[in-house]
């Protein structure tokens, strides 16, 4: 018995290939093949903003990724990547990583995940993670549990047609270690957010002085606990780059809002964010980035960053929904309101200028493998939520 299952095994592993693949129209054929997303306009989009992507990197000599196709009969059947982006860490640690996994069955996931393995350990890296999707500020990271019904989110990692995946990457030694949940904003203000320290201030930049802040959003990202996150991109300038790019890239006429006919009226029983819009340039600025400073010495003390919603725009709708992608506040400044007004104000500045209806606070940590869950304290900051998505990301030593 045990003989035919070898023979049958043998079978199988022959009747999948895997090649490494540098040629962007065959990458571009392997993912049309192997892509699921609800329309084509969405599919042609995100295959073309991937290549973008890899493009980029080939070009960068000594850059360490790749991109390898599985084929059965001639015809793509699976696809993945193994990205060693030198701003991606674990626990503030160097770690490889593998994306875009694509596989019709257990013996082509197989064959493509040896192959990350492999590429992982010839650069000296003994520890691997994913799904990570680079670019992850757009395409997101982790293998979706819950919440599969939910609408497409730009930036949260799209749902796997094949359910299987789970169990394959487990069948290969693969851990859970980590789990992320997304959360729906059900609340328009909350009470805790109109009341800010006096000491601290609200507000929002234009794009050139945000720019001009680089250095210290890298700082506040390393001041936020990013290194004790399991999956972060190190807050470095080209990610923080990328975010503000996503932030001002898309006109007004691509926002159905209507303007507050008296927007300081509205908000008179709120002084903090009259005085911040007042303070402002409301014209220009990047209303993605509402951000609290300092009084005394204009210190950058905390910040939310959101990204739109690409993919309403790239169907030909106007924009009105928000992935809330990243909130940072300085350590030693919990207990002074910071996060809830910055959920406030970021509300009300995007309601009345943007024309946005919906908010996700997406890529929560919740848990890990080695016994932290923060479910009851992230149901706490979240009182007025509603979790609507899971996704675990895997992880494994390489031997």
């Amino acid at each position: 018995m045990g003989q035919i299952i070898q023979k049958i095994e043998r079978k199988e592993y022959k009747s999948v290939s895997v090649r490494c693949v540098t040629n962007l129209h065959e990458i571009e054929n392997a993912l049309d093949a192997t892509l699921y997303l609800p329309t084509e306009e969405l599919k042609s989009r995100i295959i073309k903003r991937h290549l973008e992507y890899l493009k980029s990197k080939f070009s960068i000599p000594n850059y360490k990724i790749k991109v390898f196709v599985a084929y059965s009969a001639g015809r793509p059947c699976g696809y993945i990547v193994s990205d060693l982006n030198p701003e991606y860490k674990s626990y503030g640690r160097k770690c490889g990583t593998f994306g875009w996994l694509k596989a019709n069955s257990f013996e082509t996931c197989r064959e493509l995940i040896k192959q990350c393995e492999s590429f992982v350990k010839v650069n000296k890296i003994r520890k691997i993670r994913g799904p990570i999707n680079f670019p992850k500020n757009e395409m997101g990271f982790g293998l979706q549990t819950e919440g599969i019904d939910e609408q497409f989110l730009y930036g949260v990692s799209q749902p796997s047609p094949n359910s299987s995946l789970f169990n394959y990457l487990q069948d290969l030694n693969y851990e859970v270690e980590s789990e992320y949940t997304c959360f729906r904003v059900d609340k328009v203000s909350w009470k805790k957010g109109n009341e800010l320290d006096k000491n601290l201030k609200l507000r929002c930049l234009p794009e050139e002085e945000l720019r001009g802040r680089l250095e210290e959003i890298v700082d506040l990202a390393k001041d936020s606990f990013s290194a004790i996150l399991p999956d972060t991109s190190g807050g470095g300038k080209k990610n923080i780059e990328n975010l503000i790019e996503l932030a001002t890239s898309l006109p007004k006429s691509n926002f159905g809002f209507q303007e507050e006919p008296d927007l300081y009226a509205h908000y008179k029983h709120i002084p903090e964010f009259i005085e911040a819009w007042k303070e402002g340039d409301l014209e220009n600025m990047v209303t993605m980035f509402p951000m609290v400073f300092e009084r005394s010495t204009n210190k950058l003390i905390g910040m939310l960053i959101g990204v739109l919603d690409y993919y309403q725009y790239w169907n030909g709708d106007y924009v009105s929904r928000v992935n809330v992608h990243t909130a940072m506040v300085r350590r030693g400044y919990n207990g002074k309101g910071v996060f809830s007004s910055l959920n406030n104000f970021g509300q009300a500045t995007n309601r009345s200028m943007r024309g946005t209806t919906y908010f996700e606070g997406t890529a929560v940590w919740t848990k890990n493998s080695r016994g932290v869950n923060n479910e009851g304290a992230v149901s706490s900051i979240f009182p007025h939520c509603t979790s609507i998505r899971k996704h675990v990301v895997f992880e494994k030593r390489v031997k």
